[in-house]
């Protein structure tokens, strides 16, 4: 496993963020729902189908793609999870069709120069765990879909024909939420892809800590746990560091999982991240 700086100020700056410090032209993308993602068993938490945004490369980018997680956090009981399914975090009923690109998806050189011209994606995030359950809640009266490795997978195999099959050049990131999932899928990512094909991925702001809060407790690894317990989320971890582990559902932490992440890997995170700053 190789872990890489981010040292690029293009990059630094407009990984994640919906929107930019300096003025641009909105660039607007359709919605693409996965048709096929049914056949997998791949459902939002409501049982809608999952979505993606794809804006086509050009040029010297043409055999190029960024794929990026949408972030958004996650729902770790039925209680928050059906809230969660009637907002556009759990449905894509609820979604724009329409999502501006702006940052590391942005097609203006001046700005983002080092992906402009690739095919960039925006996976939208509708499951609740970060693309990694596979579990159904049915009690008769309520249902929710706990789908997102499906999801995930769906998506992927969707855009392997669409050219990401051949791609020469990848980068899989992702912003909160959605940079954890890049860690929790980096490996599988580049097994799709060509064996020649320069595969890397990047977390912004997705490197949560498994760490005692100022009262001493481990409040976020038991929310994890829940979350992990409630979704299916272990069978999707990686085997290597669930079996290195006491208690294997630790692997959905970054630090516990980095170490086996073979696909090189760029960190980007906040030393005075307000979210972990006030959970630990």
């Amino acid at each position: 496993m190789k872990v890489h700086k981010i040292v690029s100020f293009s990059m630094i700056l407009l990984t994640c963020a919906p929107w930019c410090i300096f003025s641009e032209e909105r660039l607007l993308v359709n919605m693409n729902l996965v048709r096929n993602a049914s056949a997998l068993g791949a459902y939002c938490l409501d049982g809608s189908l999952p979505a993606y945004h794809l804006h086509r490369g050009f040029g010297a980018g043409a055999l190029n793609w960024l794929l990026q997680f949408e972030g958004g956090g996650w729902c770790n009981d039925i209680q928050s999870c059906l809230v969660r399914a009637k907002t556009r975090r759990g449905s894509t009923r609820y979604m724009n069709k329409l999502e501006a690109f702006s940052g590391i998806l942005s097609n203006n050189a001046s700005l983002n120069p080092d992906f402009y011209n690739w095919n960039r994606v925006k996976l939208r995030y509708c499951d609740g765990a970060s693309f990694a359950g596979d579990a159904k809640f049915d009690n008769g009266t309520s249902l929710l879909y706990f789908r997102g490795q499906r999801i995930w997978k769906a998506i992927i195999h969707d855009l392997l024909p669409k050219g990401l099959g051949n791609a020469k050049k990848a980068l899989l990131s992702g912003c909160s939420a959605g940079g954890l999932s890049s860690f929790l899928h980096c490996d599988n990512f580049s097994s799709y892809l060509p064996r020649n094909a320069s595969v890397k991925c990047l977390s912004d702001a997705g490197f949560f800590l498994d760490e005692r809060d100022i009262s001493l407790k481990h409040t976020f690894r038991s929310f994890y746990e829940d979350l992990v317990s409630l979704q299916g989320v272990e069978q999707n971890l990686d085997k290597n560091c669930t079996s290195s582990l006491y208690n294997p559902n630790q692997c959905f932490f970054p630090q516990y999982a980095l170490p086996f992440i073979r696909t090189p890997f760029f960190i980007l995170n906040s030393a005075y991240d307000v979210f972990q700053v006030r959970k630990n």
